[in-house]
């Protein structure tokens, strides 16, 4: 079997091998790239399509800090494209349907590929355009606050829900460690909150395989964990932007990525953390207000999940290995991030609701769902929440 574990993370686009678990596995990303300066890798990456029309998309932000010069960049290098730039002013731009329909509008019929330079919610609206419009696309990442760059789905808000999309993989990825490691610390902060969640998704998806049988495999949860633990190692620069210590947040969040296309599932990088951060993003939607970013949400839910398989150890099958609270808020401290739900805003009834209503959102077997099915969850809320708002 291929040790993918022994791979950089560049080896990996087109890898493809048979597993111990009894599946095959592959990567089906055609090139990854972390770097300084990756204007000469996007152009010579996009060289097979020197004689088609390309279509550059950015909003106003990642337009400055480094679509323009990539643009520059590929005309200078003779290829032709549309620039679209979405001017969002003080307003967050949404991923609903107003902001897809614009891209839609915007397309032209000879346009053959489209580069997307952003992160989360670019991706998300680039992912899903470009899909439904029969094309390839890639991302020439900004910031490192999320694990979507090597997603198949786009999370998206359509008639006020916030609803996941299938849609496809880029073909490639382009890290800018020279921009990324600039990003507001909130956005580094909020991608080294999704890694950690990722602590507390593989406990989750060792315990509904041995609940549930559901499958798993040890070769993909060694992969996250290879990524987990380096970002975790390289934590302490984070705050102060080290190359090294966002080059390790930003391979780790890529590799969470690459491991939901292995299993074919996201259990790999999404279990209670996600559930609880969906939940507090869902009803912010509804009621038209602002949300914390998705992986400043996620860190917090990681700490809330930890409590959970705390008190419910003794209620616990063997073989969980699941991270100390202590350890979670911790490692969290390190980057200035948030551990506690009321720093994000989320209210006490609204907690509440949460944890006893998040694992209803989908279909995925956590330990909320456990301590339910044991008759615990309700102690178990009343207990978290009287530590996290008393």
């Amino acid at each position: 079997m291929l040790d993918i574990l022994r791979k950089s993370i560049e080896d990996m686009p087109g890898l493809s091998f048979d597993c111990s678990c009894g599946r095959n596995h592959s990567v089906e990303i055609e090139k990854i790239v972390v770097g300084n300066d990756v204007a000469d890798e996007v152009a010579k990456y996009l060289e097979p399509y020197g004689n088609k029309k390309l279509f550059i998309l950015s909003d106003s932000n990642t337009y400055e800090v480094l679509g323009k010069s990539i643009a520059d960049h590929l005309n200078q290098k003779g290829f032709r494209f549309k620039s679209f730039v979405f001017e969002t002013g003080s307003h967050a731009l949404v991923p609903d349907e107003r902001s897809i329909g614009r891209v839609l509008l915007e397309l032209e019929p000879d346009i053959a590929f489209m580069l997307v330079v952003g992160s989360g919610v670019l991706n998300d609206i680039a992912r899903i355009v470009s899909f439904r419009a029969g094309m390839d696309f890639a991302v020439v990442g900004t910031a490192p606050s999320m694990d979507g760059y090597a997603s198949v789905g786009s999370s998206l808000i359509v008639n006020n829900k916030k609803i996941s999309y299938y849609s496809h993989y880029p073909s490639a990825i382009f890290a800018d460690i020279t921009v990324m490691r600039n990003a507001p610390l909130i956005m580094i902060q909020a991608g080294y909150g999704d890694v950690l969640g990722k602590l507390t998704a593989l406990a989750d998806w060792k315990l509904t395989q041995i609940v549930n049988d559901e499958f798993y495999c040890e070769t993909i949860a060694g992969l996250v964990q290879k990524g987990v633990g380096k970002c975790i190692e390289s934590a302490e620069g984070l705050v102060d932007r080290s190359d090294n210590a966002i080059r390790y947040l930003t391979e780790a969040l890529i590799i969470t990525g690459i491991s939901i296309g292995l299993a074919g599932v996201s259990r790999p990088a999404s279990g209670t953390e996600h559930q609880l951060a969906h939940y507090w993003e869902i009803r912010a939607v509804e009621q038209g207000i602002d949300h914390p970013l998705h992986g400043n949400a996620v860190g917090v839910g990681t700490v809330v999940t930890a409590m959970l398989y705390e008190l419910a150890s003794e209620i616990l099958p063997d073989g969980i290995d699941y991270p100390t609270v202590d350890h979670v808020t911790q490692l969290l401290e390190k980057a200035g991030a948030c551990t506690n739900p009321r720093d994000l805003g989320i209210s006490r009834e609204l907690f509440v609701e949460s944890l006893m209503n998040a694992m209803n959102i989908r279909d995925k077997y956590t330990i909320l769902r456990y301590c339910d099915q044991k008759g615990r969850l309700a102690e178990f809320t009343d207990i978290i929440t009287r530590r996290l708002y008393d």
